[in-house]
């Protein structure tokens, strides 16, 4: 099939000449293929190549194109290229076709394409392109018939990507409104003010403000003391009674015994008079920290000559070293390599109290005597091993050992029973660390005032509240109890409730003390 346009080989004719009675000459090839317009589909009778049209600003045109006759119609030119609109008409269908027919019209709620996907909304809207004028359309010669224009929906044209300048007709859908210009964004909240001078710096949020926090509110668990306690446990946790405030204290207690430190802790127990219960305090205070710490907590006996604390612990295996011979091991202990699993056999471990026992010896014959350097490399090596040391102390403050104690406390506990004397000798006690440069020793010391008889006079333990009161940074109370009475080793969980929570109150307080003289560490 040829390129050839089928309008104008429709609309040429060729000029009209007189008959002749010349005989008739050979037919031209050309023109036989000529007469055979190439638009009605068939193949032109000449099998010579014809060359094809070529499409020009003016149109479709052959190079060797005749001048046209007079007769001869000739289509107007089309506009120039860069305003070139196809023409608006068409032949007029058949009467059996509606008018319109063959046009697709856009489909309703048509919508425009996507941006690419290197595009990036902004809050700005974009304008709207500018409309380009639309072509006047083409004047037609007097001569040609008005075209037959039907009705239809308009398509804008639109250039395509690759061909500036060329548009193309019809389009497949409108162009769609511009979008509405979308509402102004909120102002940006105030900042807020400076801190004033003096004021904490405000702390920005850490991931860590997400999670649940670790440490629950004492007030959330029902009640377990007395008849508060039997109510929720008969009704299997239907009801729940709060509270009573004894019994939010002692949680507390316990929550606040688990703090931790930045190193070792050494807590001493010194009172310079026999009998005021330095051992039962060592053994309260160390079963009260191991039993809600889990652990890691040892009691040692630094007794200058024969000290009680083993006949006052728990000694299930029948463990008869002492410190002494935890000193002759020393130097495998002293080692990178030394393992805690060897420390068991020097030490006695108090079952559901959780901490450990190491006695002094109480060998009759023996009559040698801790000194300071001895001090110093078991407290070196109980260090590697254990978080707290609770060291039990003799009544010789003169005593090499004693003073090495003391030298390494971070806070002392100075017990003491009902009793005037005992109480003179712990308000003594305190005199001595005061005249030996330690007052950050006796401003953070501990008082405990034990019951030592089922009766005790009000008016001395009044005194005794006061005077130490004044001097100490707390004074705790610990009731009478058969058990610890018996003078045999004290278990702790045989202990009365309310013993047992009186050590919790004294270990919660220790704890505290500890944590004050660890921060200026950190």
């Amino acid at each position: 099939m040829s390129n050839s346009d089928p309008q104008d080989e429709a609309t040429q004719q060729r000029p009209w000449s007189e008959p002749s009675d010349a005989p008739a000459s050979a037919p031209d090839p050309e023109e036989e293929a000529q007469a055979a317009p190439s638009w009605l589909g068939y193949p032109a009778e000449s099998t010579e190549y014809t060359v094809p049209h070529t499409y020009t600003a003016s149109g479709y045109a052959d190079e060797e194109a005749d001048e046209p006759g007079p007769d001869q119609y000739v289509s107007p030119p089309p506009p120039p290229a860069e305003h070139y609109a196809a023409p608006q008409y068409y032949d007029p269908p058949s009467a059996d076709v509606p008018a319109g027919a063959g046009m697709v019209p856009p489909r309703a709620g048509a919508r425009p394409p996507a941006p690419p996907a290197d595009t990036h909304p902004t809050d700005e809207v974009p304008p709207a392109p500018p409309q380009q004028p639309a072509a006047a359309p083409p004047e037609y010669p007097a001569h040609y018939p008005a075209p037959n224009h039907h009705p239809g929906p308009s398509y804008p044209q639109q250039p395509q990507p690759g061909a500036p300048g060329q548009t193309f007709w019809p389009q497949a859908a409108p162009a769609a409104p511009a979008p509405a210009a979308r509402p102004a964004a909120a102002p940006p909240p105030a900042a807020p003010p400076p801190p004033a001078a003096g004021a904490p710096p405000h702390e920005s949020p850490r991931p860590e403000d997400l999670l649940v926090p670790d440490r629950p509110s004492i007030s959330d668990a029902p009640a377990t003391w007395g008849w508060r306690g039997r109510i929720n446990k008969m009704s299997a946790g239907a009801i729940k009674p709060k509270a009573k405030p004894a019994e939010l204290g002692h949680r507390k207690a316990v929550l606040d015994i688990q703090h931790g430190f930045s190193r070792p802790m050494t807590v001493v127990v010194i009172q310079p008079k026999g009998g005021a219960g330095k051992t039962p305090t060592t053994i309260g205070l160390a079963a009260a920290l191991g039993a809600h710490r889990g652990g890691y907590v040892v009691g040692w006996d630094d007794n200058e000559t024969r000290g009680t604390l083993a006949v006052r612990t728990v000694n299930r295996d029948s463990q008869r070293t002492t410190v002494w011979d935890f000193l002759g091991a020393l130097p495998s202990f002293e080692r990178l390599d030394a393992r805690v699993g060897d420390l068991s056999y020097y030490v006695r471990s108090q079952g559901e109290a959780y901490f450990d026992a190491l006695v002094s010896d109480d060998h009759p014959g023996n009559m040698a005597q801790i000194g300071e350097e001895e001090f110093r490399r078991i407290h070196a090596v109980l260090q590697r091993f254990y978080r707290i040391i609770v060291i039990d102390t003799g009544n010789n403050v003169r005593s090499p050992n004693w003073q090495a104690a003391v030298n390494a406390a971070d806070v002392v506990v100075i017990p003491s029973t009902y009793q005037r004397d005992v109480g003179y000798s712990g308000s003594w006690v305190l005199d001595h660390l005061l005249q030996t440069g330690r007052e950050d020793l006796a401003e953070h010391a501990v008082t405990v005032l034990t019951a030592a008889d089922p009766t005790i006079d009000g008016k001395v333990r009044h005194e005794l509240q006061r005077h130490f009161s004044a001097r100490t940074q707390n004074v705790v109370e610990i009731p009478f109890d058969e058990h610890i009475a018996t003078g045999g080793p004290i278990h702790w969980a045989n202990l009365d409730d309310a013993t047992r929570r009186a050590y919790t109150q004294l270990g919660a307080i220790v704890v505290s003390a500890l944590v004050r003289r660890d921060l200026p560490q950190r």
